[in-house]
């Protein structure tokens, strides 16, 4: 019987939260616009392909010799071939008389690094030695120097197979024999396959994660702050006076914080779905059912925020001490084998990286309840552990 109470009158209770919640138009339209936002922002500014257009590089030629000359147009050919290709890293190169007018330009951030050809370098090329280019990078920003490595090493190591299938050619000719320059050059020939069938972009390995992190920021941050408020607001101490058990009230905020979550999580989907392109592979109702894990693991963190908490500030302070971190350390913006090992190891303690890790396994990879098995006991483990720490702690704090 008093079992039954406890439902009925926390039933009660989540009705009147959300009838409150849908009577304040501000979070209402919040509840849409957010995770929008949030895909949009987290989206386009984290890295979402391994693609680079236009970088802006410096040429400064010192040889001014045949040789030099045959590889800077050979290197304009290939990347105006690139520019006009999809998926491809090209550059665009402007040139400059001296070094120091090129460092001068990286300074000012005009370009972001200069070829420099030294002074025989010609002479090397047509006397069979190898042709030294010096390539200048701004390593005060690593991300971006990278990729200025990374473009220029490309295109430089693409030039090195055009020359060679040339003179293999010659070689071939010079015998008398029919060659193939591929099988010399390159005799192994990758063949990528990947997992997910189709065109797939950064916002397929966003959206998951970005699912589970919204629904956990639904509840930990909510259950402060509703709580906090209404304790500032008086509402809470009529609340308790009535004949209802605490347990009541907890449960019906946290159902009604749940559910308001959850729809936010729906309008992920759709987003990512409809606007940005993402492809579920995997079993939809499946992928509700963790979010809900993850909620649940993180109800007790939110309680006993509330429970150690005085005022609302404090409650949302302890939360974002919390929350942040995990949201940055949990692989839901880059993966967690990017991260430096001491970083790795603190992820491993986070439930959040479980609950994003076991998303992406079966809306990309069509996993099933077996394949995610150790990511679900891991979610169910710490939901009960903090539940049962955060219950005694929540009636204690309602008793001084």
């Amino acid at each position: 019987m008093d079992a039954i109470k406890i439902l009925k009158d926390s039933y009660h209770v989540m009705i009147k939260d959300l009838i409150q919640f849908r009577r304040n138009k501000m979070e209402l339209s919040t509840l849409i616009i957010m995770p929008l936002i949030f895909l949009v922002m987290f989206g386009f500014i984290f890295p979402s392909g391994g693609t680079h257009e236009n970088v802006q590089m410096g040429l400064v030629n010192l040889d001014q010799g045949t040789g030099s000359n045959q590889f800077i147009t050979q290197m304009e050919t290939m990347n105006n071939q690139l520019a006009t290709s999809k998926n491809s890293s090209y550059m665009t190169f402007n040139n400059y008389s001296s070094v120091d007018a090129a460092k001068t330009a990286i300074s000012q951030g005009k370009i972001s690094g200069a070829y420099v050809i030294p002074p025989g370098f010609s002479n090397n090329v047509t006397n069979g030695q190898p042709g030294n280019v010096i390539i200048d990078v701004d390593n005060s920003n690593p991300q971006a120097s990278g990729i200025v490595e990374q473009v220029s090493l490309g295109t430089v190591s693409g030039l090195n197979g055009v020359m060679a299938q040339t003179n293999v050619l010659k070689l071939g000719n010079a015998a008398n024999q029919q060659i193939n320059p591929q099988a010399i050059i390159a005799p192994y020939t990758p063949n990528i396959v990947t997992t997910i069938p189709g065109a797939t972009n950064y916002f397929n390995f966003l959206a998951p994660g970005l699912m589970i992190m919204i629904g956990m920021m639904a509840v930990m941050i909510g259950i402060p702050e509703a709580i906090s408020k209404e304790k500032e607001m008086g509402t809470f101490d009529g609340m308790l006076s009535a004949p209802i058990n605490h347990l009541s009230v907890l449960l019906g905020k946290t159902t009604a914080l749940s559910l308001r979550g959850l729809i936010q999580v729906m309008f992920v989907l759709i987003f990512a779905v409809l606007l940005f392109g993402v492809t579920i592979q995997g079993n939809l109702l499946l992928a509700f059912l963790m979010v809900i894990l993850g909620i649940f693991s993180f109800i007790g963190i939110g309680i006993m925020a509330v429970s150690m908490a005085g005022s609302q500030g404090t409650g949302t302070l302890i939360m974002n001490l919390i929350m942040f971190p995990m949201m940055f350390l949990s692989g839901i913006f880059f993966p967690v084998s990017q991260m430096p090992w001491f970083m790795q190891d603190i992820s491993n303690l986070i439930p959040l990286t479980y609950a994003a890790d076991a998303m992406r396994k079966i809306m990309l990879l069509n996993a099933n309840v077996a394949d995610v098995s150790t990511d679900i006991i891991i979610l169910l483990a710490f939901g009960v552990i903090t539940m049962l720490i955060a219950l005694p702690l929540f009636s204690r704090s309602m008793k001084q």
